[in-house]
This record gives C-alpha cells, structure tokens and sequence, in this order.
C-alpha cells in the first residue's frame, strides 16, 4: 500500500472549531462522515469550552492510518468532519492532559452521527424545587447557570411551606431542594412557643431526613441554616447554643478573602482564593463539621455578641456532607450578594456536582 503524511485542516460550521485531520496511510474510501456532540466539565457541571476531542482511523488489521482532532467552542460543541465511512470509531475527550470521556460511535453506514448530549446544569430541569425567602434568590442563580424550569415553593407562606415539606413523597420527586434565607421557620423547622399544637414540626424534620437518606440533595444558604442545625445537629457545630433557633447569627457585615478548602472546588473556581461577601446585618457562624463534613471555603471571620466583637481565623465558610445516600451543603453567605466570576463558578459547581 502507497503511504503517505498529509495535513489537512477543514472548516467546520459556524462557531465551532477547526477539524485537523492528520493521514498516514492512505485507507481508500470516501472521507465525508461527520460525528457531532457536545461536552460538559465534569469537575464544573458546565459545558466546557477549548476541550480537545479527537478519534483514531485505524484499518481493519488494526494499523492506525489517521488521526481528526478538534476542540470545543464556547457552548461545549464539537464536530469531526472528514471521517472515513464504514468504521466504528473510539472519540476521545481530553481536558489538558486527562481524558475525561471515550466512547464508540458507529459509522459503519456512513453520514452523520450525533452523540446523545450529557446530563449537564441545565439539563436537570424541572427535579429542582426551590423555597423561597427573604434573603437570597436562589432561582435567579439557577436561571443564571442554565436551570430554567424548576418549581417555586412559597416560603412566606407556613402553610404551603408545611404542606411541601411534611411528605417525604413531595420531596422524592426532586434531585435538590434548595433553601433561601428569610423562609418561614417557626411552626415548620421549629417550635419556640408551643404553638404547633398539630404536629407539624416534626413531621416536616422527618420528611426532609428521609428525603436526603434516600438519595436527594439539601442546599441551604446563610439564615436557612436552622434547616440544617435541626435535622443534622451533629454534623456543623454552629456558634451559639443548638437548641436555640438563629442563635448562630452573630457574624458581622464583612467582606473575605476565602481560601477554597475543598481541591474539586478550587478547580472549579479556578483558583484557591475567592473573595466572599457578607452584606446583611447578621449571617451564621459556622466553628466546625463533624469528621464525615468537608469544609469548602474558610476565612478569617468577626462576629459580635453584644458589646463583645471576637475575631477567628480559618473558619468554615460553606461546607458539605453526606447523609444516607444523598448529601447536603451549607453556604454561611447568600448567593444574591456574590454574582462575580468566581463566586458564579462555585455555586455551579454546588449545583451540579456536590
């Protein structure tokens, strides 16, 4: 057989990436099929731009005679053009020096292939419920990383609140529930006075244990802390006294420049620093997690208790844990005040990942 070294390119269609197609031997045939598909980051649960995809062109005996190499545009989108029908071909996806996926598409009749797209943020619409509150916007956040469709559960309303969450059966069909600061907590987290003379308070404490214990996912950010303090008391130690509702929130209005703790967050964020903002009067001070806990970010924090201000270095900011077979994670700061790149990045990466 004729051997021989090419380099071609070949244009691709409009905002994707340019195919390099490299022959070493010259196989025959006719060289038109396409294979198209799309790539999620799987550290960021984002669709990732500028990763490299490439597929081998290897004979029958197995000599490889070709190599088509193209990277991702800005949506994730990728496509290899030029291929050789009538073969099943290996794609390869590569992030740096790591490959993070391989799969078989079958070419063998020739055209066109599209690779089904990857479960990716957006592509987990309508299993997100979200409580809403006072003091953060956790569904402009979700609109904000590709998640349009997703039901709003009024959290000023201790009824509807009550109704919701006392049904584990409400609950299952959802991958996250996320809590906003500012929900109604009296008669549904708690009971301070006696008055949930029907029994409400536990019921709901029950339904939300079990929801995660079978595979859900709890998110709950800076006043919507007594969600996580009542139903896993052991697993944050916040300051103050547990048996108290919203006794953690002593933390002063600040702004901190947090080191990201946790190594697939940092990567995430794309750094191992991230400024954190906190703008209400008060916020919720975390002092530690259990053993089984991961601490994401951390900083150096102030808080005051009456006319006492105390000052604490490397305390947790945001963390996670694992309870039964589904997970939770702790934000000590609202969402709505941190919209910056990297701030983006983590919840994202909170999202779809922890």
């Amino acid at each position: 057989m004729r051997t021989f070294t090419i380099f071609a390119i070949l244009g691709l269609a409009a905002g994707c990436s340019e195919t390099k197609i490299q022959h070493v031997s010259d196989y025959g045939g006719v060289y038109e099929s396409i294979i198209k598909g799309r790539v999620c980051d799987p550290v960021k649960n984002q669709w990732m731009e500028g990763a490299t995809v490439y597929t081998h062109i290897v004979s029958d005996a197995g000599e490889l005679l070709g190599t088509v190499t193209t990277t991702t545009d800005a949506n994730g989108y990728y496509e290899l053009d030029g291929l050789r029908d009538g073969l099943i071909y290996k794609v390869y996806v590569q992030s740096g020096s790591s490959v993070i996926a391989e799969y078989d598409v079958d070419l063998t009749a020739g055209g066109e292939a599209d690779v089904p797209e990857p479960t990716c943020g957006g592509s987990v619409s309508g299993t997100v419920a979200v409580i809403t509150g006072s003091y953060d916007t956790m569904g402009d956040v979700l609109t904000a990383a590709g998640i349009t469709s997703y039901t709003l559960i009024d959290g000023s309303d201790g009824a509807s609140l009550v109704e919701f969450l006392s049904s584990v059966d409400n609950l299952s069909p959802y991958q996250t529930v996320y809590f906003d600061g500012g929900h109604v907590e009296e008669d549904v987290i708690y009971d301070t006075d006696g008055s949930d003379t029907a029994g409400n308070v536990p019921l709901v404490l029950t339904a939300i244990h079990d929801y995660v214990a079978g595979g859900g996912k709890v998110v709950a950010s800076d006043w919507s802390y007594d969600v996580v303090e009542q139903v896993w008391p052991d697993q944050i130690e916040f300051l103050g006294d547990d048996t108290v509702p919203n006794a953690a929130q002593l933390g002063v209005p600040m702004v901190i420049q947090a080191t990201v703790a946790d190594s697939n967050l940092a990567a995430a964020v794309g750094d191992t620093s991230q400024k954190v903002t906190f703008d209400l009067d008060t916020w919720p001070v975390i002092e530690s997690v259990s053993g089984s806990g991961t601490v994401l970010q951390k900083g150096d924090i102030t808080y005051q208790e009456g006319l006492t201000t105390t000052n604490e270095t490397n305390k947790p900011l945001s963390v996670s844990f694992t309870a039964g077979s589904g997970s939770v994670v702790y934000m000590s700061w609202r969402m709505a005040a941190n919209t910056d790149a990297k701030a983006t990045a983590a919840i994202q990466y909170i999202i779809g990942s922890l």
